[in-house]
């Protein structure tokens, strides 16, 4: 009897042993991440890229990070995206950096970089690879200081158009004129003597239809007939746009970055390159077709002349509010935006 007793507990602690062995062996218990990103803008591309990205995430991660995208406002108004996501309100965000210039200086030049790349290709170059990638690393020292990390920039075809109730069809045309239009290009306006103001773009629509502005600045002819703005307005400017390639920046609270398992990480920063992709795909693919559709609906597309184009442009290094020069970050991108386009030629060496 005592000899089976021991043979008993001998065969139990060899199992227990067993069980350990193959236990320490197994893949800890993955955490499951389930984040509610939004955008600025609540239907074209840039939006429809989101749901995109969210199901190649889901795929990637095997499931251990889920993104279900929320309506721009669902969660918080636009212009408190930043802040929700560095108070940890939402885990992550495809922020429009112009909404935040007041909070955040560098993010008056980050979107658009001042007007000055004609491609994503240059953008990129521009802030990925000129200087070392210097700007990129100057944006991710500044979005930290709001308890955000910036995963990374998310290119895409801006084609910035006017589009108005009102015959625009040169530089003298614009004063007194009310425009919905955001930073850079809003100051541009100011000084040839148009009123400015902003609203969320999902707002755009009700201030064109009840003449609450006259025109606004948007982006390209695509999403501007995917937020309808051709049933409120007459005349769409083709050429000159006001800004080429644009990017959001695809944010995610710090603490929570920090938290991420390395491929988790890997896995957001490639979904970067999969969002750009796609938005330079869709953008080739139905801005064509948005123009073929506007001028069917009895639109009067414009052209502005060589001259006030050239005007237009020009302006955008003069429009700068000074109280951006006295952030030592802003400074130091401009400076190296100024210094890559007086080598391209688009700026005139000062």
């Amino acid at each position: 009897m005592k000899t089976r007793c021991k043979f008993t507990r001998g065969l139990m602690v060899v199992l227990i042993g067993a069980i350990l062995v193959v236990a320490s062996s197994l893949p800890a218990v993955s955490k499951t991440y389930r984040w509610q990103p939004s955008s600025w803008a609540p239907s074209g591309v840039s939006w429809d890229s989101i749901a995109y990205v969210s199901d190649y995430v889901k795929r990637m991660s095997n499931g251990r990070l889920i993104l279900k995208p929320s309506a721009p406002g669902a969660i918080v108004p636009v212009s408190e995206q930043l802040d929700a996501v560095g108070m940890g309100v939402m885990q992550a965000n495809f922020i429009w950096p112009g909404y935040f210039p007041g909070q955040l200086p560098v993010g008056f030049t980050h979107g658009d970089c001042m007007a000055v790349p004609k491609s994503i290709a240059e953008m990129r170059y521009l802030y990925e690879e000129y200087e070392d990638g210097r700007i990129m690393k100057i944006l991710r020292e500044e979005y930290a200081k709001h308890g955000v990390h910036l995963v990374g920039n998310v290119y895409w075809t801006l084609d910035n158009l006017i589009v108005s109730k009102k015959p625009i069809r040169g530089i003298d045309d614009i004063k007194g004129l009310k425009f919905r239009s955001s930073e850079l290009i809003a100051l541009q306006l100011a000084k040839l003597g148009a009123g400015t103001i902003w609203t969320p773009a999902n707002e755009i629509y009700t201030m064109l239809s009840t003449g609450g502005v006259d025109a606004i600045t948007y982006s390209h002819a695509a999403d501007m007939v995917d937020m309808g703005f051709h049933e409120v307005t007459k005349y769409w400017i083709k050429y000159p746009t006001a800004v080429g390639p644009a990017a959001d920046a695809f944010i995610v609270n710090l603490k929570t970055w920090n938290s991420l398992p390395d491929d988790l990480k890997a896995i957001l920063e490639s979904a970067c390159e999969i969002a750009t992709a796609r938005n330079k795909f869709e953008a080739e693919l139905t801005i064509a077709k948005a123009w073929d559709l506007v001028e069917g609906k009895g639109i009067e597309v414009i052209e502005w002349s060589e001259e006030d184009a050239r005007k237009l442009s020009e302006m955008a290094s003069e429009v700068v509010p000074e109280k951006y020069f006295k952030d030592p970050a802003f400074k130091e991108v401009f400076e190296i935006t100024q210094k890559w386009a007086v080598e391209k030629g688009y700026w005139e060496k000062k």
